[in-house]
Order: structure tokens, then sequence, then C-alpha cells
């Protein structure tokens, strides 16, 4: 054989092989990352509006969530509805069936399939009911990754220093009802009230805090030692809004005086509302109303501000 054909008989065996290769790394899907698992999730929304269909109209009428091999069930006033996730040659399938209550005949239950693969919502249109309300059902497909690489517990516990305040309900003195506070997702969250204190405040040891704060059952509570109190209801920790139980637990706070008084805010808030008015401030008239509503108040102690940060690291006592 001579050199020339050698080389060619050893250039075609090369191709066969690199093509044979590209073929089964085609035909073989990618395998997923041992550290993680990928699965399907749908969640289901039921909703309905008069014949107006306006939004004062509007009305939720739950949730509900599965993955395949799990059968979702809801129901209008009329229908039955029941809805199969599955997954057949590798695409996510939802197999609905309305069964009207009232109605017979050869088209009830009606089934349909929707292919939710791409991830796109779904919305099924259940009709109008006997009460005159138009019904639909949101079929909203998720990918969810479970993560099986192990953690340091650390990171769980250092969730939980994070607080949520879900339009808190805050208490002066355990009998006025001064207004709410709305902050989430951080570990310091700070509260104006005016005419009686500015706090900044976290489950951890802040530089310069004092121990004069609990956390317990959802609720926080400030005491100061000339015997003034401040308490905030429905506070939850971490991403997943935990009610923590046991306890008390110690929150530090740094209390300083008012950033306004009474006085002050009422008349920055009327001086806001005049502005409004006058066209000079765009707003809308829920704002405007809501500052009206202020107005009639006569002055006294209210929520006036609250925020929410992450602390810089020379502000953490490192005694945990």
């Amino acid at each position: 054989m001579t050199r020339e054909l050698t080389q060619s008989v050893s250039l075609i065996y090369c191709v066969l092989a690199l093509a044979t290769a590209a073929d089964r790394c085609a035909a073989q899907p990618a395998p997923q990352s041992p550290d993680e698992i990928k699965s399907y999730r749908v969640d289901a929304a039921m909703v309905s509006f008069d014949a107006s269909q306006s939004l004062d109209s509007y009305r939720g009428g739950g949730k509900l969530s599965g993955s395949p091999g799990a059968t979702l069930g809801t129901s209008t006033p009329d229908s039955d509805i029941s809805i199969l996730l599955l997954v057949e040659s590798n695409r996510l399938y939802a197999d609905a069936t309305i069964k009207n209550r009232i109605e017979s005949g050869p088209n009830n239950p009606k089934k349909q399939r929707f292919d939710l693969t791409n991830l796109r919502p779904q919305v099924i249109d259940l009709g109008t009911a006997k009460d005159g309300r138009n019904y639909q059902l949101t079929l909203i497909p998720t990918v969810r990754t479970v993560s099986l690489r192990p953690k340091p517990f650390s990171e769980a516990a250092d969730d939980l220093y994070r607080l949520k305040f879900h339009f808190s309900r805050v208490t002066l003195n355990d009998e006025q009802y001064v207004g709410r506070m709305l902050a989430s997702d951080a570990t310091v969250f700070s509260i104006d009230v005016c005419d009686v204190a500015f706090l900044e405040f976290s489950l951890r040891h802040l530089k310069g805090a004092k121990p004069w704060g609990r956390l317990q059952d959802g609720r926080v509570t400030f005491r100061h030692p000339d015997g003034t109190t401040i308490e905030i209801d429905n506070v939850t920790n971490g991403s997943d809004d935990r009610v923590v139980g046991n306890g008390p637990y110690l929150v530090w706070v740094r209390w300083e005086d008012p950033r306004q008084t009474a006085e002050e805010y009422h008349t920055q808030l009327a001086a806001y509302r005049d502005r409004i008015q006058s066209g000079e401030m765009p707003a809308t008239e829920g704002t405007l109303a809501i500052v009206e509503k202020e107005l009639v108040r006569e002055p006294g102690p209210w929520v006036i501000s609250s925020g929410a940060r992450e602390p810089s690291k020379i502000e953490i006592v490192r005694d945990e």
C-alpha cells in the first residue's frame, strides 16, 4: 500500500470516528449536574369577574400547585375541574377535565390537553356560572431546581436574621395605634415615630445598640428605660416567612430622638396636599385621599417612615 493511500485510509477512519462520536453526543441528552435535580412544577390560580369585567369585581379563587403525576382539583358554582399533570417524551402536559354539574350532553365532560413545555402560562376559560361571574383558571408552569450539594448550616441560620414586616401594626405604650411598618428582606431596620423616637434595630448585635428589644411569636417589642414601649406585630423570619418558636430573642436597638415633631409632620403633609391640589405635584386620587385622611387626624405620634438595609462589616459586634 502506498504512503498516500495509507494516509487517505487513515483520514477516512478519522472522519468516520468523529462522525460516530458526534452522533452519540447528539443522541444522548446532556446529563444533569450531580449537585442538583430539575423538575417541572405547575401552579393553578382561579379568578373571576362579573359581567362588567371591572377591577372592582375581581375575586380570587385560590391557588393550587403540583408536579407531574399529581391531579389538581378545583370548582366553580357550576363545574368541577381536574387537571392531570404528566410528562411524556420529555414534554410537560396538563390534561384538563371540566364537568358541568348542571348541563349534560356529548361534550360533558369537556377534555383538553395543554402543552406547557415552553413554560408559557395557559388560561382555561371556564365560562359564565349561574352566579353571573366569568371564571378562568391560569396554569403557570415553572422549573424547580433542588440542590443536593451540602451547605454550611450557617447559611440557614443567617437567613433567620432577615426579617419581614408585612404592613405590620405599630402600637405605642400598649394601647395607642400609631401606624404601620412595611419593610423586608434585610437585617437592619428603621422606623421613625414622630414625637416619640427614631429606632434602628436588628437581631444582629450592632455597635452602639442597646438590648432593649425582644422578638417572640411574630412580634417585636421595644422597651426604653423611661417606660416608653413600641410594639410591632406580624413579623416573620427568613425567605420562607417563618414565625420562629420559643424565644424571646434579643433585638438590638439604637434609640434616638425623632426626626420630626408631630406638628412639623402635620405642616409638611399639609404643604404636600396643597402642591397636589395645585397640580405642582402629580399624584393619584388615592394618594390625595390618604393625605386628606391623615390631615383630619389631630397631630400626634405617628409612623412617618420605615426602612431596611444591610449592615456594614464594622457595625457588627462579633459576640454571637
